[in-house]
């Protein structure tokens, strides 16, 4: 038997990322970005996130790189289950 991921919705996939933020949990996302390449961001940390502006911060946790923001309708796939709108 196949091991498939189902899709998600935008909305379940925020509610993911914001209880990452309490747990501290580690989150695999490719985005979008306003040019249209896709980005990995592999084994990144969930700082906050900003409801009216609709975006989460990223940070990764073993080289504290700088701060990504992440617009949250651009998010493609988290954790290997497509994101529909």
């Amino acid at each position: 038997m196949k091991n498939t991921r189902t899709p998600i919705y935008l909305k379940d996939a925020q509610k993911f990322l914001d209880e990452c933020i309490g747990t501290r949990e580690l989150v695999s996302l490719t985005v979008l970005k306003l040019d249209g390449t896709r980005v990995e961001y592999n084994g990144w940390q969930v700082l906050s996130s900003h409801w009216k502006r609709g975006t989460h911060d990223l940070v990764n946790p073993y080289a504290r790189e700088r701060i990504r923001k992440v617009i949250d309708v651009l998010i493609f796939e988290i954790n290997g289950h497509q994101v529909y709108i």
